[in-house]
């Protein structure tokens, strides 16, 4: 019988990284500067391996394989073959991440060897005065840029800066120049991709003394170079039993919505799409028709297309971040 599947969290040392997901979500992680936790994944750069319930120990691409349409669905299975499509990570950033930009699918398949990489952020924790960088200041040309470049120049004055806070999110195609600021503790979900290049990385050295590297020539051709000032707007909530849902993100890849609770949803999967759903206030218990699982702040489930009905039941008030493929 399907069953929601845990996994065990995947932690990245970065130069960039912090200490905020003990502080914040209460994990016990590895010594150093921990950037990312790849929560649900079969990138080969980090492949989820089951936690709970009968496949314990097993890696989530082996789950697929003896049931696809169960766990990925119909229309996934069709889209994507028995290749789970996104990729769900947080990210910690202690200091800046690096001035970047993601290539498209075609861009992509052609020099990287797999797909492009869209991706939104929901703001799980933000220090005060925090902001992200996400496409260009008005006017600012290619030419201009590449100026600023020279010589290791730092183009941040032409990069267009959006204050947020804890709860904000943002959606960031392919071609969006962007980097995620000092202070932010984000949830990001995305396109089953790594591929990044890097514009500019503030002169700092990497972990291991060195510096970073660049991808200048693949960046500025793979960015979007009118994508000025773009706007963090979600649409407005929708009133559901037991409380709101807000769409924060829909694209070809998946779509993402926001759950504040006071009171217990039931829906169901369709068998046509997985769900993933990621706790980002508060908690409280899932329920389906094989058991229940006690839900708790930063935690990351994966509901098979085959589970059907099942519940969320907060504790008090609570919120979920629920991610799918359209």
């Amino acid at each position: 019988m399907p069953y929601p599947l845990r996994f065990a969290p995947i932690y990245f040392k970065k130069v960039w990284g912090g200490r905020r997901f003990s502080s914040i979500i209460g994990r016990a992680i590895p010594d150093g500067p921990i950037g990312e936790s790849w929560e649900v994944s079969i990138h080969p750069h980090g492949h989820s391996i089951v936690a709970n319930g009968v496949d314990a120990g097993v890696k989530l691409s082996e789950v697929i394989e003896v049931a696809p349409a169960d766990i990925l669905g119909k229309r996934v299975l069709a889209q994507s073959g028995s290749k789970f499509p996104l990729l769900v990570k947080y990210i910690d950033a202690e200091d800046a991440l690096s001035v970047q930009v993601h290539p498209d699918d075609a861009y992509g398949a052609a020099h990287a060897g797999e797909l492009g990489k869209t991706e939104m952020w929901y703001v799980l924790h933000a220090e005060p005065g925090s902001c992200l960088i996400a496409g260009l200041e008005r006017g600012v040309t290619r030419e201009q840029f590449q100026q600023a470049l020279a010589g290791g120049g730092d183009p941040g004055a032409l990069l267009h800066r959006i204050p947020v806070a804890t709860g904000d999110s943002i959606f960031i195609p392919a071609g969006r120049i962007h980097a995620i600021m000092p202070g932010l503790t984000i949830l990001e979900i995305q396109q089953n991709s790594d591929t990044t290049y890097r514009l500019y990385d503030w002169g700092r050295l990497g972990l291991d003394g060195q510096p970073r590297e660049l991808h200048v020539e693949q960046a500025l051709a793979v960015s979007d170079w009118t994508d000025y000032a773009p706007n963090s707007s979600v649409d407005a909530p929708v009133a559901i039993t037991g409380g709101t849902s807000t769409t924060l993100a829909r694209c070809q890849y998946f779509v993402v919505e926001k759950l504040d609770l006071h009171g217990k949803y039931s829906s169901a999967t369709d068998g046509e799409t997985f769900i993933v759903v990621n706790c980002v206030n508060g908690g409280g218990l899932l329920t389906w028709a094989g058991g229940d699982e006690q839900v708790k702040l930063g935690d990351s489930l994966l509901l098979p297309a085959a589970l059907g009905e099942y519940s969320l039941i907060p504790d008090g008030n609570a919120s979920f971040v629920i991610s799918y493929v359209p």
